[in-house]
């Protein structure tokens, strides 16, 4: 038996025995880093020469055996998705040559939806550009087959062939995938910049989705961000795996928007403490109420166990009584058929940033002036949409003064304000000082433009690798960052910052100087000097907070631990075991010995 016959009789083997095994990449909404939906991938057999799925794809279109073997992939990847009951959408590969088959079955997938139970509005079909299509009448038409089902279509690999705008305006697909191609180092290439955007900007304006494809890195997902991209995928926010698994810790962090900006002040400064009315208590007496005091505005529904079931704001009353009979009509009925029956209810100990995303969500656009804050599942107090909104605006103004222009982190001054806030309230932390080693040599060589990106690169790695919850992340200026660490991560956290630094660095040079290590350049005095490629030195300190008097205390001790940091060669982290500066120490032992 011939290599070709293996081949044949082992695919014709997997199709009969159902030897697939589907796998689930996720693509994450960039706004928000939220799972949007999976593509179903597939795999053969571990131990089988077709394990790929190119050789496998490719085995089957020589013996045109490609048709069975698609139905199969479809229905094993659609039971398995609709077995792991998650959220989302189900991204579907279909070959568009496969659609202008005669004896292509109906209706098909649409009956291994119905079987596995999921609603067709959830399923997409992806048409990859890379099968070019002659008959485009025929295949408009079998896709508009697939639309009548509920199915939305999307473009795969859009830009690696060449009938790409032209398929777009024909199919008018809802999702557009741009090809892995063009995200590829997108952050350095301008000319792929310029397509990128242009066809986000294309996507805008005929209604489509946009999904990068490909994205392997911070960069190229911060530039796809920025660019408007709707959606991503790659191996940075997720692998294919067998199970439907969430976006990436790393990503996720990536994703979270305007770090170091957030807003973790308590929520009592837009709390109004008003009582509340039980469920039952008769409408006119809540409209004596309001006419009563003229500053009440909303109150507060709740059940016999203070238990909050809706809001009843002056507006609403006023007009449940203004209609002819209005009056006659609910003066005597129970305030719980007077009320909005869905409020956004918060629990108090929720930070003021939390509650102004809660307000915010889609399904909250509509919602009141007014919130209802609890403690422990009761009635606390009532809460102002426009004083949080106010909050979240002075905040972010407060902060927008003071940040870096480049990385728009907090700069010195909210920093100082932060360390001074956790001495007051005697929190633990621990602070790293990090700096770029030989930072100047390189500005001089590759100009401030690769600098700025060197600096750029630092901040994305450090805020990936914070806790958003707690951490601290600030840009003192240059190429000096200040975390501060609200747990215990702090040392791990910082050898992951190093070694992804030293990972990443070597694509900022020139292929030559990053293989010899560096590159020689003239020095001020007009001698050759080598210059080895650019380190980080971190320096790490855990400040005693009942000790130390002020920022200015914990800033000597990360200065200390950032000096014998670089004394190192090489990426290093050193940690300061002194939790008080010398001075202060000295001070203090003085202080004893007079005693």
């Amino acid at each position: 038996m011939g290599l070709s016959d293996f081949h044949r009789n082992e695919l014709l083997r997997i199709i009969q025995h159902k030897l697939l095994t589907p796998l689930f990449q996720p693509l994450v909404t960039l706004s928000d880093g939220k799972i949007w939906g999976y593509e179903a991938l597939i795999r053969g057999p571990s131990d089988s020469a077709l394990h790929s799925p190119i050789l496998l794809f490719k085995t089957a279109q020589v013996y045109g055996l490609l048709e069975p073997l698609e139905l199969l992939c479809r229905q094993l990847s659609i039971n398995a998705f609709a077995a792991a009951a998650v959220d989302g959408l189900l991204f579907l590969n279909v070959n568009p040559l496969l659609l202008l088959t005669s004896d292509h079955p109906s209706g098909l997938t649409k009956r291994f939806i119905q079987q596995a139970g999921l609603q067709p509005e959830r399923i997409v079909i992806e048409l990859s550009e890379q099968f070019q299509v002659e008959d485009t009448d025929l295949f408009i038409s079998a896709v508009k087959h697939y639309r009548e089902f509920g199915f939305k279509i999307a473009i795969d690999d859009l830009g690696s062939g060449f009938s790409g705008l032209k398929l777009w305006s024909e199919l008018q697909p809802d999702i557009v995938k741009i090809d892995r191609y063009f995200i590829d180092q997108l952050h350095r290439d301008p000319i792929k910049k310029a397509f990128v955007k242009n066809i986000i900007e294309i996507a805008k304006n005929t209604g489509s989705s946009i999904v990068a494809e490909g994205i392997e890195t911070s960069e190229e997902l911060i530039t796809c961000k920025e660019l408007g991209a709707d959606s991503g995928q790659g191996y940075l926010l997720g692998r294919p795996e067998v199970e439907c698994r969430d976006v990436s810790a790393n990503a996720a962090q990536l994703l979270r928007i305007e770090k170091g900006l957030s807003l973790n002040e308590s929520l009592e400064p837009v709390i109004s403490l008003v009582a509340a009315v039980i469920a039952h208590t008769p409408a006119l007496q809540v409209a004596a109420m309001f006419n009563k005091d003229k500053n009440l505005a909303c109150v507060a529904v709740v059940d016999e166990q203070q238990r909050p079931v809706g809001l009843v704001s002056k507006g609403m009353i006023n007009e449940r009584f203004s209609h002819q009979f209005g009056r006659a009509l609910y003066e005597k009925k129970a305030i719980k058929h007077c009320m909005e029956q869905s409020p956004v209810v918060v629990e108090r100990k929720l930070s003021m940033d939390s509650v102004s995303t809660i307000l915010t969500t889609g399904e909250n656009q509509d919602a009141s002036l007014y919130f209802i804050v609890t403690d422990n599942g009761k009635y606390y107090g009532l809460g102002s949409v426009r004083k949080v909104l106010r909050q979240i605006s002075e905040h972010k103004i407060q902060l927008a003064r003071y940040a870096n222009p480049l990385t728009l982190l907090p700069g010195n001054v909210p920093i100082n304000t932060q360390i001074d806030k956790l001495l007051a309230q005697n929190e633990p932390f621990t602070i790293a000082y990090i700096d770029i080693d030989n930072f100047k040599p390189y500005n001089d060589q590759y100009g401030y433009s690769k600098g700025d990106l060197v600096i750029e690169l630092l901040a994305q790695i450090i805020q990936a690798e914070t806790n958003s919850s707690g951490d601290f992340v600030g840009h003192i200026g240059g190429d000096d960052f200040i975390v501060l660490f609200s747990g215990d991560n702090a040392e791990a956290a910082a050898e992951r910052i190093s070694q992804h630094f030293e990972q990443r660095i070597k694509y900022y040079y020139l292929p030559e100087h990053s293989a010899q290590g560096g590159f020689s350049a003239m020095d001020r005095l007009g001698a050759a000097s080598f210059y080895p490629l650019i380190t980080l030195s971190i320096g790490l300190a855990m400040p005693d907070t009942a000790l130390c008097r002020s920022h200015h205390d914990v800033s000597d001790l990360a200065s200390a631990a950032k000096q014998q940091a670089k004394k190192q060669t090489g990426n290093s982290v050193f940690i300061n075991k002194r939790r008080v500066p010398e001075t202060l120490a000295e001070g203090r032992s003085l202080q004893l010995n007079i005693g």
